[in-house]
This record gives structure tokens, sequence and C-alpha cells, in this order.
């Protein structure tokens, strides 16, 4: 398994490609590279690869009618990957799911000229491919190093081998038409003036334009272009019992015309607040376990948690991971009916590409859409270019975010209920309250949103996923009364919470927004029908207790001193 008869093979050189100044100065520096990495008794590269992504990015926030956050840049980065030794054995180990990227020295050399002139990029590069070289080697001995105490039973080769890909998209340069958001900001704002209840409120508008060059010494050349745009809205009152309470409303956009515009701004403002009013008389039921019905939007969430990331190929060859389902290939892991896939050439209903799509991924893989799970039973994984037992070929799900390595990862998650088993949504709320019944419940759950959720997949740690709910609604069996709820959150295991979905259907429900993991922060979405659970957990969720502050906000302040504060309940909640 080692690399002997390739360690001294002289690399092939690379194609030239048409002219483009970043990708001709990394194609020039590759050829370099690899002819000149060559350490006497040590392996030499067999694979380098170059990407460098240039970001226009605008901040901005606004409250209380005013622009309190303005920040508009253009940065740039480099990431280098060097792998040595070959396709069958090389530096990397664990699917470099424990590199920690950040904390190497090669971290501190990711920068490239904002103005990308070729003389100061090509420097870069060269700076960065040789501390990148240097810790390939320090990785290959260290990986031999672990053949010789442990047997690494899920490994079978080092990379795939993929045909180069030529892919070349216009880039722009417009400028954003920021003066007219910052106006829109300002007057949406305002309103919260009438508000003093709402602490803390604001809207945030993040706008980036993505240009993403890539090189490798396969001969792949990409160039590609993204747009990233969100608005955030939200604040927090303080209810009867002491606690902090949000809510918030999100747009997310891939084109620009697709932004809310000044009406809809203040329409999500006007939102926020009337769901903040409910929130501040809202009670908690402290813990909670029963039968409970899942929108679209949350169900979409409990998938990305206790489904997607146990998926991710990668984590079938690291070995800190827990494999949950690496030997259930071909078994039932999902209620019949049930399909899953994963499609980052997806579009929306406006025919827009989703928030989680991409053309290339980021090991210059076409994006393809990924067969995960047929009828409830399970049929794939999510492939970068780490092979597994599974599969020798990516499928186009490598992504990063431009530090740490490239690892498959969740791109739109789509959950699709066959519609000769899907129920309406009046049919699954009458189910709901039959099950709360045979189960002697007085109570069932409905979650409308969530606000986002996180997960654990390693197996020092406790296989659970929690969600944070944005809009719950308890429902009393015996009247049929509904309240909503608050200051709770999701808890599970991923196995069980699977196992206890007994239907679905209704009108499908989008989640967006960014997804942490090894290989960093990344946009994500996904869609999925109502499910109906046998069972759920909740856990209350505030620790502390708040008093309200002693003096209202400024612009509220009319000079009375009228209002009387009891110490005695000051840091205090109620018990559930």
């Amino acid at each position: 398994m080692g690399s002997r008869s390739a360690s001294r093979r002289k690399p092939a050189l690379i194609p030239p490609v048409d002219a483009d100044p970043v990708l001709d100065v990394m194609m020039r520096e590759l050829r370099r590279s690899m002819e000149g990495f060559d350490v006497p008794g040590s392996p030499r590269p067999y694979f380098m690869g170059y990407s460098l992504r240039r970001v226009h990015s605008l901040r901005l926030r606004a409250a209380y009618g005013s622009l309190i956050r303005a920040r508009e840049d253009h940065r740039a980065g480099i990431y280098c990957e060097v792998r040595v030794g070959d396709h069958h054995f090389d530096n990397v180990i664990d699917a470099g799911l424990d590199t920690r990227a950040d904390e190497r020295e090669s971290a501190e050399w990711v920068e490239a000229p904002d103005d990308l002139d070729p003389r100061a990029l090509h420097v870069a590069l060269w700076k960065l491919g040789q501390l990148k070289f240097d810790e390939a080697l320090e990785d290959y001995y260290d990986h031999k190093k672990a053949m010789v105490s442990e047997y690494l039973r899920d490994e079978v080769d080092a990379l795939t081998r993929e045909p180069p890909l030529q892919h070349r998209e216009p880039l722009s340069d417009d400028p954003f038409p920021r003066a007219q958001w910052e106006a829109m900001l300002r007057e949406a704002s305002r309103a919260f003036l009438r508000h003093p209840e709402v602490h803390d409120p604001g809207i945030t508008l993040t706008v980036e334009r993505v240009h993403r060059w890539m090189a490798t010494s396969e001969g792949t050349q990409v160039i590609t272009e993204d747009f990233f745009a969100y608005v955030d809205v939200g604040g927090w009152v303080l209810t009867e019992d002491g606690v902090y309470t949000e809510a918030a409303q999100q747009r997310y956009a891939r084109v620009l015309s697709s932004m809310p515009d000044a009406a809809g701004l203040r329409a999500l403002v006007d939102e926020v607040l009337a769901e903040l009013s409910v929130m501040r008389e809202a009670d908690t039921p402290g813990a909670f376990i029963g039968p409970a019905l899942l929108a679209g939007q949350a169900a979409s969430t409990l998938f990305h948690e206790a489904l997607g990331h146990r998926l991710e190929g990668d984590r079938l060859v690291a070995r800190g991971e827990t494999r949950t389902f690496a030997h259930k290939l071909g078994q039932r892991i999902l209620p019949a009916g049930i399909d899953v896939f994963d499609d980052p050439t997806a579009t929306g209903p406006d025919g827009q590409p989703v928030w989680g799509s991409y053309r290339v991924d980021d090991e210059g893989v076409p994006a393809q859409r990924a067969l995960l799970v047929e009828d409830g039973v399970l049929r794939g994984f999510l492939h970068g270019r780490t092979p597994t037992r599974h599969s020798r070929q990516s499928n186009g799900h490598g992504r990063h975010d431009g530090l740490a390595p490239p690892m498959s990862r969740m791109a739109h998650l789509t959950v699709v209920g066959r519609p000769d088993r899907a129920k309406r949504w009046d049919e699954l709320e009458h189910e709901l309250v039959e099950l709360a019944k045979r189960q002697g419940r007085k109570e069932a759950m409905i979650i409308v949103r969530v606000h986002g959720g996180e997960t654990s997949t390693q197996a020092y740690d406790f296989q659970v996923f929690k969600g944070e709910p944005a809009e719950v609604w308890v429902i009393d069996v015996g009247s049929g009364e509904r309240r909503r709820v608050r200051d709770v959150e999701l808890i599970g295991t991923p196995l069980a919470a699977l196992q206890r979905v007994v239907a679905f259907g209704g009108e499908p429900g989008w989640e967006e927004g960014y997804c942490y993991a090894e290989s960093g922060s990344i946009p994500v979405s996904g869609m999925a029908p109502a499910l109906l659970l046998s069972e759920i957990e909740m856990q209350q969720r505030s620790t502390h207790g708040f008093h309200e502050p002693l003096l209202p906000p400024p612009f509220a302040d009319d000079g009375s001193r009228g209002r009387t504060v009891d110490h005695r309940k000051r840091g205090r909640r109620r018990r559930s």
C-alpha cells in the first residue's frame, strides 16, 4: 500500500490553457512546483491544486432609522492542496477531517493581493505552495506511522481519479446599489422607534459576489461567479419570567432581482414586531415529551441534522466518526414512501438557483444530484474525492470555506414524500391529536419553524442533535385549543427520531442558511414535507432570568418615573 514505485516518477506536464491572468499564474506555478518539489528520499507530489476566491462584500445594519454599520470591501484568499505519494496512499488521513488548517503555519499565508497583480499573486502562490508541501511531507510520515500501530480498516484509496474539467463563466464587477439599500434600511428601521419594548432590534443586509478560480495539475481549469444576499430582521422582548425571547425573519437571494424591495422589507419588520408581541405573552411548557407535527421548514432542519451530516462520505473513513449508516446500505432507514436526494443543480420555483446550489464543487468536479434514500431504503452517500468502500468516484459534493480542506457536504438536501402515501395538513393534524389520545397524553405539539440546529457525529460524543424552534404551538388534546409557547429546544438521537416518523405530507417547506462543519461555513438549503412523529422530546432552553432595564430607551423617555421594580423578582425565573 506504499508509494515506492510512484515516489520518484516524474509528474506529467500540464497542458497550456487559454489566456486568463489568474489561471495563467496558477498554471505556471503548478508546473514549477510539480517539477521542483523534490526532496531526496521523500515522495514527490502526484497532485496539486490552487484556488482563489475574490469576494466583493457589503454589510449594512440599521436600527431606529439610523445606519449603524456600513462596511464594503474586496478581499482575496488563496488555497493550495498538495498530495504526495500516489492515488493509493498519500499524506491525507481520516479524509482530512482533523487537519485543523487554521492552526498551521500555512494559514498565515493565504491572502492574495487585492488587485490580483500577477507578479504579487505568483509570489503568494509560491510561498503557500512551499509551506503546503512541507506540511504534506510531515502528514505523509504521520500517516505511515499510524499504519504501524493501527489497522485503518475503512481506508480504500487516497484520491479518486476524475476527468479534467474546463468550465469558465463571465465575471462581473458592477457596483452594488448601496445608496438605495441604505435608504431602504433606514426607513424600514424607523418602525422600531414606536416599540420601546423591543430590545436590540435591527435589520441586517449582507451581500457577497464571489469570483472563484481553480487550477489543478490534472488540467482542470474553472472560473465561476456566485451572488449571495440575505436580509435578517430581528429583535428581542423580555418576558414576565425574565427570559429574552427572539423573533426573526430572513430572506435569501441568489440574484439581485430576488431581493426584497422597500415594501417587502417593511413587511418583514411588521411580521417580526407582530411575532414579538405574541411571544411576550406566550408561556413555556418547560420539558415536553409526546407526539409532534413538524411543518416543512422544521422537518427539513431535522433531516439536515439527524440524517444529512451522517451521509457525508468522508465520515465513513475517518477514525473519529461513528459511521452511523456505514453498514446500512440497502437497508430501510426511513418509512416507505420517502425519497431523499441532494441536488446542487436545483432551482427554486422562480427558476433561480437555490441558496445551496453551485455548478462546480470545490474540488473541480461538476455538481451532480446524489440519490441517498429511495422509498425509505438507504441507497448512497455524498462523495467528494475521498474514496470509500461504497464509491470510488466523486458525485460533486466536495466543499469548503476556502481555508480548510474540502470534504463531502450537503448542498440542497431534498426530502420527497411519494403522493400515494402523502397526507394533507389537516389530516396530519387530526392524526396528531388521535395519536396523543392513544398515548394518554394531554397535549401535542406543532413546530412550524426553527432558527437552526446542531449535531455531533464524532464517536467521542453522544449521538444527539438539537434544534432551536422559532414557532411552536401546543394543542390541548381535550379541548382542541392551541397556545403559542416559547423557550424550548428540540433534542433527540438521530436513529430514534427517524424511526418515529409515522406520516408525512402537506406543502413542502424550505430552509436556507449557513452550515458549519470541519471544512468551514458554507451556504446550504433544503426542502421537506411535513412530518408526524410519534414522539419528540423538548427541554427548556433558558438558564437565567433577567430584569427590565431601570430606564426606558432614550427615545421613549417622557421624564416620568412611574415604573417600579420588584427587586425580589430579579434573576428569578418561573418554575415549570
